[in-house]
């Protein structure tokens, strides 16, 4: 079969002679349709979040039941799935206490075991969700809105609030709609490109604001005690040191953003503590698919406008390398 294999750190060859994986009695072989590159594959691709060469990367993926094992009786060859990539072991410390997300054998398609970016994925039949009124494009997206839904739940946004964006990619529109549905009175959105604050005007964002020299005057203009909730969408360590300033007193800020794990912030503790604020993390998923899908096909979070390019995988070191400068207007996709 073809695949994008990581041979080494940043260095991907394209090869036509992979052999297609094996199943287990409980995996589905799942022929993959369209897979989001994301700010992830660019870590791992350039050795960030310690890959195991080789590997084939993609983990937003969405495709088509091509075999199954002999124990799975809820899927068959033809099923439109998408593919949640947490693989984890329902039997450690932090899965018994329903936090799968930090399981202690954690594991994920596309990130320690091969993904996406191939032709056929080996994946469990139980991370499999099926699927008829979406496209695979806009089904590849559920993973990404998954992990928003997470960010949303531990941000605790309360009907009636008003909170910042900060990034308008397409982890910030995601931010911003799952914000308006969860009930916020507000939500305001900051970005130093013009095009993109088009588009959050469009999806919802009641203010947009051009990151400029006079942005920290824009914003006490709009909400003058500052926001209820701060998203950290950027992944930018300079962005969310000097964007704690905006949490209003008892707020919370959500680290969504995915830094590189060598950044550093300065903080200072007294203003955590003088100002009653809450610092919030946000890793991966926690079982959050089935309401992703169900905010996406039900037109509560809209993905069709968050697609910039569908590339074939030849094409996926160029995608990753527009990810890299920030070239890339909105999300990329290899399609298959």
């Amino acid at each position: 079969m073809k695949a994008a294999v990581l041979e080494a750190v940043k260095k991907i060859a394209v090869r036509n002679d992979i052999a297609p994986p094996q199943i287990g009695p409980r995996d589905v072989l799942v022929r993959a349709k369209a897979c989001g590159i994301c700010g992830t594959d660019v870590h791992i691709w350039e050795g960030d979040f310690f890959p195991t060469f080789p590997l084939i990367p993609g983990h937003e993926l969405a495709g088509e039941v091509a075999e199954v094992g002999e124990e799975v009786t809820d899927l068959k060859p033809g099923d439109r799935v998408m593919v949640d990539p947490t693989v984890t072991c329902e039997e450690c410390h932090f899965c018994m206490i329903n936090r799968q997300n930090h399981c202690l054998k954690w594991n994920a398609v596309g990130v320690t075991r091969d993904g996406g970016f191939a032709e056929l994925v080996r994946v469990p039949a139980k991370n499999c969700y099926r699927f008829e009124r979406v496209s695979f494009s806009e089904a590849a997206f559920c993973e990404p809105l998954a992990c928003v839904v997470f960010g949303q739940d531990r941000a605790r946004i309360e009907i009636g609030s008003e909170v910042l964006v900060i990034g308008a990619g397409p982890i910030g529109q995601l931010h911003l709609q799952a914000s308006r549905a969860n009930g916020a009175a507000a939500v305001t959105v900051v970005d130093v490109v013009e095009s993109k604050l088009d588009l959050a005007r469009q999806h919802g964002a009641t203010e947009v604001v051009l990151a400029d020299n006079a942005v920290q005057a824009k914003l006490k203009k709009i909400a003058p005690y500052g926001f209820d909730v701060v998203i950290d969408a950027t992944g930018i360590a300079r962005v969310l040191g000097d964007s704690l300033q905006y949490v209003k007193n008892g707020g919370r800020y959500l680290v969504f953003g995915v830094c590189g794990p060598h950044d550093k912030i300065e903080i200072s503790p007294f203003e955590i503590y003088r100002r009653d604020l809450e610092i919030i993390g946000s890793f991966a998923i926690r079982r959050t698919y089935d309401r992703a899908f169900k905010l996406m096909e039900r037109g509560a979070v809209d993905v069709k406008r968050l697609l910039s390019e569908a590339m074939p995988v030849e094409e996926l070191p160029r995608g990753l390398e527009m990810m890299k400068k920030g070239s890339a207007p909105m999300k990329l996709q290899v399609v298959f």
